[in-house]
């Protein structure tokens, strides 16, 4: 069980060398990075943890094969490296994905890249020598690209078209859930000694002289505020970083916001055994789909951004462009009807001028004179080197000797993998149901193979179809600091991020279930349905228009 939430605001009360604002995948990162560091930390998130971008993504942990021919090719080569490092420390999280790329006659910007009409019949082999690149950054004899055969082709994307096609290759990635690493980073960092705490807002930055000194820190569960006193204040808040590193004085640095939206896909909607690169658009980007959740993810747009950050939603535009452009490349065409749910993520990316599709997702730190540590930027591959950059400045500024220890460190629940399947193999569990939670929890699921063989009716599913059961609610409350029902339904289960019509259905349960394990009032569940219901409305935005 998990310390209580009384428990950690006296722990940050006491006084801390570093305090970490913001839980998404960054903080959590900059915060195991500086407790295996040997510093004593604290970490703070205003809403729920993973809350904004980080559970907003493509689902991939890549290279970012689009940057090799926009030269950025520091980036690839970093990207590559630490998908490399997630495969080895989080293998039960992040795991190789293949990725088909197909090339027809009418390409004329593969990858995103303009090639002249005389230069046309070379794109297979220029496509070529790009993933020979990405191979040799990889460094990974086994995850090498290949060119396919028509018979393969068949096998793997049996409804992927081949009318006009001259080519196909394939090449690896990887894939993942967002809000799942996020949880397994932050439980490795409290494995440490950190502290961590949703739902706290961080509305001012102290200072002692001319120097800061920690933050004031609203409890939006209790109520109250309190003062979080810490040598080395880190604002790691995505995409709020320039508002919270006003709050001490006017940022030297400036965000550009992008949005990203994406369609959720029924199970058979399209069949593919690997993920599918959309070879082509109209505006020189790159969209994908993956396999995530028992579903397919179709995505991702890539517009500047200038609505509101609290509620970014997918239009009927936005999904409307992603399954025309899938159409392109598909025998069975998909509709509005084969979209089971929708989101959109906003990305914080380092401003420049021109379209926010050309801005490479590099990261940046910045120290503000009275010493305000800020990491912006920077992709969800990338969170552990800019966690290990934004430490390294505050052991610049500390002095000393404290090299970086999460290369190689393995992140909970990587472990004791065979030990976890036997104990769910004795479970009345499905096998989409076991492979579910092996693949999002590890040897983490022992805990919730415990609610289940505790209490009968926990091993039954939140929805059909889908691989979710009932004593991951428990689990997400007891371990995750969930105590809203919007959030555990979008974020602790992912329900409604997978089928928002169905997760309808599966509200009353779900709030039954937290209702029980924190001692909710009628008037309280009636509440958070309430906003369940609001939060649910705002995320359909892409049905009504």
């Amino acid at each position: 069980m998990a310390p209580s939430r009384r428990e950690e605001i006296k722990r940050l009360q006491r006084g801390l060398d570093v305090l970490v604002i913001g839980g998404g995948i960054t903080g959590a990162g900059v915060a195991l990075d500086a407790a295996t560091r040997g510093y004593s930390v604290g970490l703070v998130e205003r809403r729920d943890y993973a809350s904004a971008t980080s559970s907003r993504s493509t689902k991939l942990v890549h290279g970012g094969i689009r940057y090799l021919p926009q030269g950025h090719l520091a980036l690839v080569k970093e990207g590559v490296r630490e998908r490399a490092r997630l495969l080895r420390v989080a293998p039960h999280i992040v795991r190789p994905l293949r990725f088909i790329v197909p090339l027809y006659r009418e390409t004329r910007r593969p990858l995103g890249v303009r090639i002249p009409a005389l230069l046309a019949p070379f794109a297979p082999l220029g496509i070529r020598m790009g993933l020979t690149a990405y191979d040799f950054f990889a460094r990974s004899p086994q995850l090498r690209h290949q060119s396919l055969s028509r018979a393969r082709l068949r096998e793997e994307a049996p409804d992927l078209r081949t009318e006009g096609l001259r080519a196909a290759l394939a090449y690896y990635d990887a894939r993942t859930d967002d809000v799942r690493l996020t949880h397994a980073v932050l439980a490795t960092a409290r494995a440490f000694g950190a502290t961590t705490l949703n739902y706290a807002d961080a509305v001012g930055i102290m200072r002692s002289g001319d120097a800061t000194c920690g933050a004031r820190v609203v409890d939006r569960q209790g109520g109250g505020t309190i003062e979080v006193g810490a040598r080395f204040v880190v604002n790691a808040t995505g995409i709020w970083g320039e508002q919270v590193a006003s709050l001490e004085r006017s940022p030297g640095f400036r965000i550009k916001h992008s949005s990203g939206a994406h369609a959720v896909l029924r199970p058979g909607s399209v069949k593919l055994s690997s993920a599918l690169v959309i070879p082509e658009t109209d505006d020189g980007r790159l969209a994908f789909i993956v396999p995530w959740a028992g579903r397919y993810v179709l995505g991702t747009t890539d517009d500047a951004y200038t609505g509101d950050l609290e509620a970014p939603a997918a239009t009927g535009r936005e999904i409307d462009y992603l399954i025309e452009h899938a159409n392109r490349y598909l025998d069975r065409r998909i509709g509005r009807g084969d979209v089971t749910a929708a989101f959109s993520g906003v990305r914080p990316l380092v401003a420049a001028s021109g379209p926010t599709a050309a801005l490479a997702r590099d990261h940046h730190v910045e120290v503000s004179p009275a010493g305000l540590i800020s990491i912006v930027g920077g992709k969800l591959t990338g969170y552990r080197k800019m966690a290990e950059d934004t430490v390294d400045a505050i052991v610049s500024r500390d002095g000393g000797k404290r090299p970086c220890r999460t290369k190689d460190l393995e992140l909970a629940g990587a472990s004791g993998l065979a030990e976890a399947a036997a104990a769910l193999a004795a479970l009345p569990l499905a096998e989409d149901q076991r492979s579910h939670l092996l693949d999002w929890y590890g040897s983490r699921c022992m805990e919730i193979a415990g609610l289940i063989k505790g209490a009968t009716g926990l091993a039954a599913r939140l929805i059909p179809g889908a691989a979710q059961c009932r004593a991951e609610v428990i689990f997400s409350c007891r371990h995750e600091g969930s105590v809203s029902l919007a959030d555990c339904m979008f974020l602790g289960t992912r329900i409604a991020s997978v089928d928002a019509e169905a997760a309808d259905s599966a509200a009353g349960t779900v709030a039954e279930l937290m209702a029980r394990e924190l001692g909710w009032s009628p008037e309280e569940v009636a509440r958070e349905r309430e906003a369940y219901e609001a939060r649910a409305e705002v995320e359909r935005a892409w049905i009504r228009s």
